[in-house]
């Protein structure tokens, strides 16, 4: 069809951008170590005194460290420490933790399902499973789908989200309508945000003909409209704050709407709450277009905590059983790193979203060695030099990654920045810089 093909041409799925605001009770701790923000002349001045005086400068109560995995065999070696062993938040360089522990037990792989029913009374029956890229283009596949098997009409559409826990909410998250904020669910569309425009008369209309104006989406649109300028032109994303529930029925509606498009006619209404009835008769499965790779090297790369704590929650189901809780996800966590013979680590969500996390710089640059055979999965600098992920939030700066050595390059260098307190900002890509000019050798070097 004319319609699906257009659709993979122009895919909208926008993945949600690092979290950059404070949410929940700051640690006093591990934050009291630097209460007075330093002038940017002052990281300057840092930056420039001589090895290593400058890193130990610009850290400040920080943690750095850079390891050699391969200086002997079987011995990793510390090439820099500094506050090694004391505790930080991580932020966003947890979902390299998560990433590991899922390519694992889910494996590369793997495929995200979303099932569907129909029951005696020709009502749709939609099964989430945690898909943590449910957006509009796996929608306007899954609707070519129930066409070409023949789906015509359905009554109502009821939403079997069992496999979660009912209104999960993770730590960290707080009710704002910033897109990284989003409700986890077994049935999330669009990483449960909503997206729309508002035109030059100032209405509210559809971002594109993939992404429909639902009901929830106008009534959350017209509750966020901008109080200063209402009728500002503008294309808006934003998080459907107000209950888990709320994001449900919001996934319900868009999966009608889509239906529509495609030509199947919904007579009914949207129900949540209940469970599969034995006597619906399955229909299609769906599995996303996407391995868990493909997955995890998106959210990486635009550090998407819905759809990493989408990938944990999901671990533990898979593991322990339906429904998907904190704790079973927890739990797997804690199976692979002792099975490993690693620190077990302090987080109470997968993402970095909370503030309740901690890790060493020690913990974090033992994974990465653990994680190194998929290191590709991560960014890596214009040069080539470093591949690595950060974590923002306010008063945190944070880098896990490896120095990619140009005369050894199948045995990088780990490296760990953690930054808790008031830094000036760009100071972990100073630290950066100086660890780059240290330990990776220029061309000059190399040649002589």
């Amino acid at each position: 069809m004319a319609l699906i093909a257009v659709m993979l041409i122009l895919p909208k799925a926008l993945p949600a951008q690092e979290l950059g605001v404070e949410n929940n009770k700051v640690t006093e701790l591990i934050l009291a170590a630097n209460t007075k923000r330093p002038s940017s002349k002052i990281l300057q001045d840092a930056a420039k005194l001589p090895w290593p005086q400058n890193v130990e400068k610009m850290a400040g109560a920080g943690a750095v460290l850079v390891t050699d995995n391969y200086a002997e065999e079987g011995k990793r070696v510390e090439l820099f420490s500094l506050n090694a062993e004391k505790d930080y938040i991580p932020a966003s360089i947890l979902k390299l933790v998560t990433a590991m522990v899922s390519l694992e037990v889910l494996g590369p792989q793997y495929r995200f399902q979303t099932d569907f029913y129909l029951d005696p009374d020709d009502n749709l029956w939609i099964v989430g499973r945690g898909d943590p890229f449910l957006v509009s283009e796996e929608l306007c596949l899954i609707a070519q789908s129930l066409v070409e098997r023949g789906l015509q009409a359905v009554n109502d559409i009821y939403l079997d989200t069992s496999y979660f826990e009912a209104g999960l909410v993770l730590d960290g998250t707080t009710y704002t309508i910033n897109p990284y904020d989003a409700f986890n669910g077994a049935l999330s569309v669009n990483f449960n945000t909503v997206t729309y425009l508002i035109d030059k008369k100032g209405q509210i209309v559809e971002y594109d003909q993939f992404t429909p104006l639902t009901p929830i989406t106008k009534q959350l649109a017209e509750e966020n409209r901008p109080k200063k300028n209402p009728r500002k032109v503008k294309e808006y994303r934003i998080n459907i704050s107000e209950s888990p529930l709320l994001a449900e029925q919001q996934a319900g509606q868009f999966f009608s709407a889509i239906l529509s498009k495609f030509g199947i006619e919904v007579n009914g209404e949207v129900i949540t709450g209940n469970a599969l009835p034995a006597e619906a008769t399955p229909i299609y499965s769906h599995a996303n277009s996407h391995e868990l790779q493909e997955l995890l090297a998106v959210l990486l790369e635009h550090s998407n905590n819905f759809m990493t704590n989408q990938i944990f929650l999901s671990m533990g189901a898979e593991v322990y059983g339906a429904p998907a809780t904190m704790e079973k996800g927890l739990q797997v966590i804690y199976d692979y790193l002792a099975a490993r013979g690693l620190d077990k680590l302090n987080i109470v969500e997968a993402s970095g979203l909370s503030r309740n996390n901690t890790i060493t710089a020690k913990q974090m640059s033992e994974l990465l060695a653990v994680f190194e055979p998929f290191r590709h999965l991560i960014k890596s600098d214009s040069e080539g030099a470093v591949m690595y992920k950060t974590g923002t939030m306010v008063d945190i700066q944070t880098l896990a990654g490896y120095l990619i050595r140009p005369d050894r390059p199948d045995e990088p260098l780990s490296l760990v920045i953690l930054l808790n307190g008031s830094y000036p900002n760009g100071t972990r890509e100073k630290i950066l810089e100086a660890l780059k000019a240290h330990f990776i050798p220029n061309e000059d070097s190399t040649n002589s």
